[in-house]
């Protein structure tokens, strides 16, 4: 307990293998050639890199990063580059390694307790999830980021969340282990339960170098959150990584704990007046024990009005009877039998009836066929923002969407929203607002129309931040800090905070050649 052994599994013993360039390594491709690899959602990009390899087994990302080991190269690692906050776009300077060819799922063990899946780092959560549909029917892993095409490595690395938290929480509750490649080029096991610290007091034998840390305390709010490392005194360390951010180090292999599936699912989306109404359902339905809610989205009227610009059919279906100005809830249930599904769909209505809802206004269904409908309508809409800002760019390149990643507590919700609009009606900005409000977590999507409003936009996103984290709220609750939100990170976190999280980069990664420029600097 407390100390921890990293291994050498490059099988390179002497000193000219470790040294010799891997074979899977480009020294300064032409950027042309590696353009999407340099760029991620975030539509951040790098104009080059000083290498670039793309490893298709554990062994040859070993060798890779030994390699980089004894050049002291700076590594940015990147995956299926399905974030937004700009984490896998790599300094020129440094020398990127790709792990979206690093996929499978190498272990299903349904007798273990509880039952896990283990897969590299590369495999999407739709590839992970069609596996376990014929290799583990009757289990699952419930996480739901939005984007299915996102890895699971950068899953952990953000502690990624989406919609279903509201019910299953967030990656981090599901990691039972980790296989971690570090920037010395030697491997680390960690497993939850077994892997803790001593108290504060954390130990590392890497190679010749044994290196202890003393870490405080690494607090979250209590929102839902993705802010960086977290660290209890005495707990599993493992925890350290889910978050990180690709900082301490670089995960190859992920294992989930799994949860028997013994519930249907009922999707149900209610058009209504008033945010206010919306955000009454919200509470009513969070509240009611009675149903097996495992999800709550809201989208205003800017977000139904961008969702039918796409002239998208399902949108038109999901839309029908839905007057102009609605906005929306939409939710998932869980429920066992008919007489179940009977007893949640009466408890719904009754709720959207006591909140002044017309439940002709209203959509719902248990066939795979509705939920896709829904789930197209709510990805239209950033779909359809991501189509604004690029027309607007046309005149304005150095146009960019301004999205918020922000989250309070249960009792804020309407004050938040409230915030939002207000000040952004106020300043003239075009805004969308739509997420997760069963956690509170609004994604405010700022869409400026030029250069002038998207100063105007970034500095009241900082107004925004500084406001709820004041409120107990946190700055990214699911996508990361990232490179676009290193300055809040100040106002997350105190000077304290800070100089532990480098506490415990500088024990991981004392040359900080991880991931640079991402979540945090020396």
């Amino acid at each position: 307990m407390g100390v921890l052994e990293a291994r050498d599994l490059t099988g390179g013993d002497s000193d000219a293998a470790a040294t010799a360039q891997p074979a899977c390594v480009r020294l300064a491709p032409d950027p042309r050639d590696v353009a999407d690899l340099l760029r991620d959602e975030s539509r951040l990009s790098a104009e080059g890199v000083a290498s670039v390899a793309e490893p298709s087994t554990v062994d040859e990302l070993r060798a890779v990063l030994r390699w980089h080991a004894t050049q002291g190269h700076a590594v940015t690692v990147s995956g299926a580059r399905t974030g937004v906050a700009g984490g896998a776009v790599p300094e020129e300077t440094s020398h990127l390694v790709s792990l979206w060819r690093l996929r499978g799922v190498t272990v299903v063990d349904l007798e273990s307790s509880p039952a896990t899946v283990r897969a590299l780092a590369g495999t999407t959560l739709r590839e992970l999830q069609a596996d376990l549909a014929t290799r583990a029917k009757g289990w699952a892993l419930p996480l739901d980021p939005t984007e299915a095409g996102a890895s699971v490595g950068g899953m952990v690395a953000t502690n990624a969340a989406g919609s279903r938290a509201f019910r299953f929480g967030a990656t981090r509750d599901w990691v039972v282990g980790l296989t971690v490649e570090l920037a010395s080029g030697r491997t680390l096991a960690v497993t939850r339960g077994a892997d803790r610290s001593e108290g504060d007091a954390v130990t590392l034998h890497d190679g010749d170098d044994t290196r202890t840390a003393h870490l405080p305390a690494i607090p979250k709010p209590r929102t839902k959150n993705s802010i960086g490392y977290g660290f209890t005194p005495g707990g599993d360390v493992l925890d350290l990584f889910v978050g990180s951010e690709g900082t301490l180090g670089v995960v190859s292999e992920v294992t989930f704990r799994l949860m028997p599936v013994t519930e249907s699912r009922l999707a149900f989306l209610q058009c209504l007046e008033t945010p206010s109404q919306a955000f009454a359902l919200v509470d009513a339905l969070r509240r009611d024990r009675a149903l097996s809610t495992t999800a709550i989205e809201f989208l205003d009227a800017r977000s139904h009005e961008l969702a039918r610009e796409t002239g998208k059919a399902e949108v038109a279906r999901v839309l029908a009877n839905v007057p102009a100005g609605s906005c929306s809830v939409f939710a998932e249930f869980g429920y066992d039998d008919e007489a179940g599904l009977e007893a949640s769909v009466e408890r719904v209505l009754a709720h959207v009836a006591a909140v002044g809802g017309d439940e002709s206004a209203g959509l719902a269904g248990v066939d795979e066929q509705v939920l896709k409908d829904i789930r197209a309508f709510r990805h239209a809409v950033p779909e359809r923002i991501n189509a604004t800002i690029a027309a607007r760019r046309q005149h304005h390149p150095a146009l960019h969407k301004i999205a918020t990643d922000m989250a309070v507590e249960d009792h804020d919700l309407q004050w938040v929203y409230d915030l939002y609009t207000t000040r952004l009606s106020q300043a003239g900005l075009d805004h969308a607002v739509f997420g997760h409000a069963g956690n509170n977590h609004f994604h405010v999507n700022i869409l400026p129309r030029d250069e002038q409003e998207l100063v105007l936009a970034k500095a009241i996103y900082k107004e925004f931040a500084e406001a709820l984290v004041a409120r107990g709220g946190c700055v990214s609750a699911e996508h990361g800090i990232g490179r676009i939100k290193k300055a809040f990170l100040p106002v997350q976190y105190d000077a304290a905070t800070l100089d532990a999280m480098r506490a415990a980069k500088r024990w991981l990664d004392p040359e900080w050649r991880l991931n640079p420029g991402v979540l945090i600097d020396p």
